[in-house]
């Protein structure tokens, strides 16, 4: 029989559950258990199961090595799990020969003694025919009885299961609003149709019926208030004028409401008290601010005699609202070079980022964003600034309810995949602020998709960084080499990281940890050249590669991602060639920003150090995203990507542009200096020379210096 044959015999003889005893009808054969560990009659349909009792420093567990497997192949594991309490979930893992060990081990509130199904996927090794499936109750004070029944292994992606009997249908992931058109509609699900009543959220008392009226959402009145909810994710434009609509009905003694509420103590309301179908209308008319953070709610209070009803709910679109994203599924857009020169942030190309995260910090604030001339190399440029806060700030800027570690950023408004990202920039030169370039995009897979059933967490990334400063932790041998302290955080160091974005959550990303050095092999502080005025380029070249179509499993030209700093490669990263890799390739926004790492590390307040400082500046003098459109690129939306984005009232000023635009130099004078960067740049694109503005530095550029020759007039 030829060998290909054989490969694929074997296969098929794999189709079926590889776990022996998986229901536990033979009692403990071919399982080996430790702690309190035995077979019942608890069993999911009230069969036989294995039952698991964990104990105060004791683990309840059985064990069975599973033989036979094919190399580099992927495989699911399932099963039947109940915990009677939910701070000790069980556990499902397989070890020693997979690719990457994996486990699953998280019970939710309204899980807690009910049977749920637990699965996810795992690929074995180029040398891996073995792994060691577990079955846990990990030890615990608690008191808690942990059922498994049903246990299977399977060979290759498995169809997602069907809910247990208790559970509702399965729910999707939340509707995406993009920028909207004239007329669009921007209530969703308004006439209460699909599987869940998404994206509105019920509460007590609040059920979608089936009426005279089609679907409509039913809110009965008790000891509480009844009511259904949807945020509105988009910021309503300034001073224009809409109408909230709904049909709506309630019992005799009934009053009800319905309203909007939004930034700026914004609201609008009106009451419902029609006990037949009717038509109800709310007019309204936005200030001089733009309203975001919309929900709109409809409610029947509470101790009243009887039920509200809504449906057909609607609000159409002006279309000037403003929404951070354009398109429900990211698509593929041309590079750009930002260069900031015009002393705007071009809200079209750019976001600015509201957001928090990395501990105890204020996240990052738009009033952080600005403008400021700056010179590089000796020509006057526009930088955007952006400002960080530091523990000794006592200035104005609040965010998150705190003054001090709050930062800034921005990111793109579009997304982009492979392709080389490079930014220009002095970063800000204190310890306790990093400074960070990185693509981002993330996604948890809700029960309703079929991604969440694929590995243990559900959320992916995609994530590529640049950050300074940092210590060089697993980086020992160099560091010493180069007599630096591997524990020092320092700006003569990088975080070089990445995550894949093919299985779930942190912990599998390339973590790297690198010296920077310039052309001569010379170690260089960025910290001390950004207070001297030096500008660095940073770059990250991002190949996705390409694979056969069988899942992303197998790379025909591996992926790589590459960290330049000034063009001299930093670091480098390649795929697995089978698997599961840390080289991304879905789609992401770019983000620039200067963030409070602070959850604590090795005595000092984050990672980047600690912030013992009042304020400090990240400059950036370009940025420049080149795509490389590479076969495993991916364009998938992503969960949430309208989450905490300023409107664009909140965009920083423009910058005046300065009077004298042939002096180069900033030298107040127009002269020799001048009109030699501008035969030093002859014939090139370079916009720091271009005087006149045509893209070119040429004979008319230096008209301009000798036209402007002398000292620059006042403004």
């Amino acid at each position: 029989m030829p060998h290909t044959t054989l490969i694929v015999a074997a296969l098929c003889m794999q189709s079926g559950n590889l776990v022996d005893n998986g229901s536990f009808t033979d009692t403990l054969l071919h399982w080996t258990v430790d702690g309190d560990a035995v077979v019942s009659n608890r069993g999911y349909d009230g069969s036989a199961g294995l039952t698991l009792v964990p104990a105060p420093g004791v683990t309840a567990q059985a064990v069975q090595r599973i033989e036979g497997l094919q190399p580099q192949q992927r495989y699911t594991v399932m099963a039947k799990m109940r915990t009677s309490n939910r701070l000790c979930p069980p556990i499902l893992a397989v070890r020693n020969g997979a690719q990457i060990d994996k486990a699953c081990g998280y019970t939710s509130i309204e899980e807690e003694g009910r049977w749920v199904e637990e699965r996810f996927e795992f690929f074995t090794d180029a040398d891996s025919t073995a792994v060691d499936l577990v079955l846990q109750a990990w030890k615990t004070d608690e008191d808690a009885v942990v059922d498994i029944d049903e246990v299977r292994l399977r060979l290759g992606r498995q169809p997602a299961p069907a809910p247990e009997p208790w559970q509702e249908p399965f729910a999707g992931p939340p509707s995406v609003t993009v920028q909207p058109r004239p007329g669009d509609e921007l209530v969703g699900n308004g006439a209460f149709t699909g599987v869940t009543a998404s994206p509105w959220v019920p509460g007590i008392g609040a059920e979608v019926l089936d009426t005279d009226a089609g679907s409509a959402m039913r809110l009965t009145s008790s000891e509480d208030t009844s009511r259904a909810r949807q945020a509105i994710d988009l910021a309503l434009a300034p001073n224009t004028s809409y109408r909230l609509s709904a049909s709506a009905k309630v019992d005799p003694g009934v009053i009800a409401s319905m309203y909007l509420v939004g930034s700026g103590d914004f609201i609008a309301t009106t009451p419902v008290d029609s006990t037949d179908w009717t038509s109800v209308q709310l007019e309204f008319t936005t200030g001089d601010a733009w309203v975001s953070n919309l929900r709109l709610t409809i409610e029947n209070w509470k101790n009243q005699p009887g039920s509200a009803w809504f449906t057909d709910l609607s609000m159409t679109a002006s279309g000037e609202e403003w929404s951070p994203t354009t398109d429900r599924t990211p698509q593929p857009t041309a590079g750009f070079v930002e260069t900031f020169q015009d002393g705007r942030l071009d809200r079209e190309r750019w976001l600015i980022s509201s957001k928090s995260w990395g501990g105890d910090n204020g996240g990052v604030s738009p009033l952080n964003c600005s403008f400021v001339h700056d010179t590089d190399n000796g020509i006057p440029i526009t930088a955007l600034r952006l400002q960080a806060n530091g523990d000794l700030y006592q200035g104005p800027i609040e965010h998150e309810g705190r003054r001090t570690r709050v930062g800034a950023a921005i990111a793109t408004r579009q997304y982009y995949a492979s392709g080389r990202y490079e930014v220009r920039a002095r970063v800000a030169p204190e310890l306790g602020v990093v400074t960070a370039f990185w693509p981002f995009h993330y996604i948890d897979y809700y029960p309703g998709e079929d991604g969440h059933w694929h590995e243990p967490n559900p959320r992916r990334n995609t994530e590529i960084d640049w950050e300074f400063p940092t210590d060089l932790r697993g980086n020992e041998v160099e560091a010493e080499a180069a007599g630096l302290d591997p524990y020092e955080i320092s700006f003569t160091n990088a975080r070089s990281n990445s995550w894949g974005g093919q299985f779930g959550g942190e912990g599998g990303e390339h973590k790297g940890r690198r010296i920077l050095r310039n052309a001569y092999g010379d170690i260089v502080d960025i910290a001390q050249d950004s207070r001297d005025g030096i500008y660095h380029d940073y770059a990250i070249e991002w190949h996705s590669g390409s694979d056969l179509g069988d899942n992303g499993d197998t790379r025909d030209e591996p992926g790589c991602v590459r960290w330049y700093f000034d063009d001299v490669l930093i670091d480098e990263l390649y795929d697995v060639e089978f698997g599961q890799g840390n080289v991304p390739f879905r789609a992401a926004r770019f983000w620039i920003g200067a963030w409070f790492p602070a959850s604590g590390y090795l005595g000092e307040t984050g990672w980047g150090g600690t912030p013992s400082f009042d304020e400090t500046e990240l400059l950036i003098a370009s940025v420049s995203i080149t795509p490389f459109d590479e076969p495993r690129d991916e364009w998938v939306p992503e969960t949430v990507p309208n989450l905490a984005w300023a409107t664009p009232d909140q965009y920083p000023e423009p910058l005046i542009a300065p009077p004298c635009p042939a002096d180069l130099d900033g030298s107040g004078r127009v002269d020799v200096p001048d009109l030699l960067a501008v035969l030093a740049w002859w014939n090139s694109t370079n916009p720091n020379a271009d005087i006149d503005g045509d893209g070119y530095v040429d004979t008319g550029d230096l008209l301009r210096v000798i036209g402007d020759w002398g000292p620059c007039p006042d403004r």
